[in-house]
């Protein structure tokens, strides 16, 4: 009932205040261009948060001419990873046409505007079919670029770890179905692309700059295997078990031989209760 009554409430509020713009449904939208970033042409990345009562949130916004390898995440039927999203044609224009179920959202495609040519010109015509207010513009900027215009004065730059250069624009409000355009171009001489460039810009960095959680190693130096140090005392006291042994028998034998069963005079046994030696004769005392 909650529900229902603040959906009747919404349209009744968006009737009183037509023909005044209408609230965003999003909290944050970013329209991204990565021009030759990993392939030739331009990856256009749209990307931001619906608010959660907007959800479930149908999303439609042209596609340049040439555009390919469109995918999505967050779209109803779709999974946690980017995927197809479904095109519609109009006339000669082609359209994305998806609706969005989760609050973070992202679109991907690319189109290819450039000539056989080392300039490089850019003209993106963005259009959605809702209300924006607050959403921003970003460029990266390709590394193999030179002399890089954009159409929007008065952006802010910045730079991440790996080198690469953005800038950016916040826009106030973008009425629904209403174009935008974007222009940019810069010269790409010898036509390489800024992944290739990162590629071989770690590739000739030193090794060392990359082990930061290498830990010293400690010298080796020689262990005998668990097994050898039993092996050895068991060893060495067979050899002294054997060595006692031997002494004990010997003495045995000698105090046999010192006790009252031999002769002290020739040694040869005694036998019988005689008081005289029958080997060689002598007193037995």
């Amino acid at each position: 009932m909650k529900t229902r009554f603040k959906t009747v409430f919404l349209l009744f509020a968006g009737l009183l205040s037509a023909p005044l713009a209408q609230g965003s449904p999003f909290n944050s939208f970013i329209v991204a261009l990565w021009p030759e970033y990993d392939r030739p042409g331009v990856l256009v990345i749209l990307t931001g948060e619906i608010k959660t009562d907007h959800l479930p949130l149908r999303i439609r916004t042209p596609l340049p001419d040439g555009a390919d390898v469109v995918i999505a995440m967050g779209q109803e039927g779709g999974g946690s990873d980017l995927s197809p999203v479904p095109v519609t044609r109009e006339g000669t224009v082609e359209w994305i046409d998806a609706t969005f179920v989760t609050p973070q959202f992202q679109i991907e495609f690319y189109f290819n505007p450039f000539e056989e040519n080392k300039l490089r010109e850019v003209e993106y015509l963005f259009q959605i079919n809702h209300t924006l207010e607050d959403y921003h513009v970003a460029v990266q900027m390709p590394l193999g670029g030179e002399g890089f215009s954009f159409s929007e004065a008065d952006v802010d730059s910045a730079q991440d770890d790996h080198g690469l250069q953005y800038i950016r624009k916040r826009f106030a409000v973008l009425a629904a179905d209403s174009p935008k355009p974007f222009s940019l171009s810069y010269r790409n001489d010898d036509g390489r692309l800024t992944v290739n460039i990162l590629q071989r810009m770690l590739d000739t960095m030193p090794t060392q700059e990359f082990q930061t959680d290498t830990q010293p190693q400690a010298v080796s130096r020689y262990r005998l295997p668990t097994y050898e140090p039993y092996f050895i005392l068991g060893a060495v006291a067979l050899i002294i078990g054997a060595v006692f042994w031997r002494a004990e028998k010997k003495r045995g034998n000698m105090t046999q031989k010192n006790g009252k069963n031999f002769c002290s005079n020739c040694g040869s046994r005694i036998g019988g209760s005689g008081n005289f030696c029958t080997n060689c004769g002598m007193k037995l005392t």
